[in-house]
């Protein structure tokens, strides 16, 4: 059977990967076997911002850093502005400059990728999916022969600030780690809108993980680090221009353990941003908007706590569903019947109900049909029923348990 690697390599990985020019690039020597590989999307990102990003670790010398500078085409999209790209064609030019001077920043070797030149922009509908899987393919290409030697590919974004002992964190056999993270910020507006951003994102988390979900953990580029197998195994990140973070865990969940290690934490500056349709930075403008209003933060709105005891109860029933031995005997509350047959309940209940099956088969299909999308679709569905509450109401009161407030 052919090697996962080789067979991805061939069949899937972006051209760059095989693409001599780089893989051999002179900007690094063409002998040098690396430790470890770092890969970074950069766009509209400040010109030191590298030197930010490994301020605390020790010893890069035997560190790749593998850097997409990336801007997206100017293909007729709405609110195209050119001055971001524009940037990133000098921050191209000055991370080229930076390498090839004696007078270096950093110690570590790079190798950058031009996705941003005229005629090299990347589709903007693939925005950072697309910036993410060339960097991470031409890693993998590189462990593949031999020349990063760690199987892992670690991943982060130009906003982030690495712990020293990130190299160094013991880590699993195989699969995907998840790095835990804290946003920073210096502007005293933008620190109250990320503290209720990431009690909300913990919440969601806590929430799942309370209620049974197999899909609780965090999305965050900036904090993962991938085996190449598993990452050959999901065929890479999705061209995504947000998101991608999600659908790649979404993926890997399902074939590998995720690992959430207990530190080292990551910073992640925290900053307003439009360049993507949602995540973060857009989540920062709204929630700042909605401060300026209500400064003690209790008109920030997030899911109802009651939404997780519904997708408890859809949990149990579709357990109950595969485990019955009567097909036809099969039965959901309206509430949980109406939210699952949104998200296609009707596709899969066949296999879900096939009683020459055994159980525990039925619950595996159950459990990859219910994945961390559906889980989400049926929180934001749940809507209908469970209106959206002040959050931290919500983490006062019957969500206590979670002790996510100070």
């Amino acid at each position: 059977m052919k090697d996962p690697i080789e067979q991805y390599l061939d069949r899937y990985a972006e051209p760059e990967a095989a693409d001599t020019k780089h893989i051999q690039a002179s900007i690094f020597a063409q002998q040098n076997i690396y430790a470890q590989c770092l890969v970074v999307p950069a766009f509209d990102e400040a010109e030191d911002f590298l030197t930010h990003l490994l301020s605390n670790i020790a010893d890069c010398k035997n560190l790749l850093v593998i850097i997409v500078v990336n801007g997206p085409k100017d293909e007729g999209q709405a609110g195209y502005d050119p001055a971001p790209t524009q940037r990133s064609q000098k921050l191209l030019q000055a991370l080229q400059n930076q390498h090839l001077s004696k007078k270096r920043a950093t110690t570590c070797d790079l190798l950058v990728i031009d996705r941003v030149s005229q005629g090299l922009e990347i589709p903007h509908k693939q925005g950072v999916g697309l910036a993410r899987k060339i960097a991470s393919d031409v890693a993998l290409a590189l462990h593949h022969q031999g020349r990063v030697t760690s199987p892992w590919i670690y991943q982060t974004d130009a906003d982030a600030c690495l712990p020293q002992d990130y190299f160094t964190a013991p880590m699993p056999q195989r699969g995907c780690v998840i790095f835990p993270h804290r946003h920073v910020s210096t502007d005293s507006e933008v620190n109250a809108a990320v503290r209720l951003y990431d009690l909300h994102m913990s919440y969601f988390v806590a929430a799942l993980k309370k209620h049974g979900s197999a899909y609780a953990h965090p999305s965050l580029g900036s904090t993962l680090s991938i085996h190449a197998l598993d990452y050959a195994s999901v065929r890479g990140y999705p061209k995504r221009s947000a998101g991608e973070d999600f659908h790649i865990l979404n993926k890997l969940s399902k074939i590998t353990p995720l690992t959430l290690l207990p530190g080292p934490s990551i910073d992640v500056q925290a900053r307003t941003s439009a360049r993507v349709p949602f995540g973060t930075g857009p989540a920062l403008s709204r929630i700042i908007e909605n401060l300026r209003q209500q400064p003690d933060g209790s008109g920030y709105l997030s899911y109802n706590y009651a939404s997780f005891k519904l997708l408890a109860k859809g949990l149990a029933e579709l357990e109950a569903a595969c485990q019955s031995k009567q097909a036809n005997k099969v039965e959901f509350s309206v509430d949980v019947r109406e939210i699952l047959g949104e998200i296609g309940l009707e596709r899969v209940l066949p296999q879900l109900t096939d009683t020459n099956t055994p159980p525990s088969q039925r619950q595996r299909v159950a459990n990859e049909w219910f994945d961390a999308l559906k889980t989400l679709r049926f929180i934001h569905l749940a809507r209908r029923f469970h209106p959206d509450q002040s959050l931290l109401e919500t983490l006062q009161g019957e969500a206590q348990e979670l002790q996510l407030l100070d």
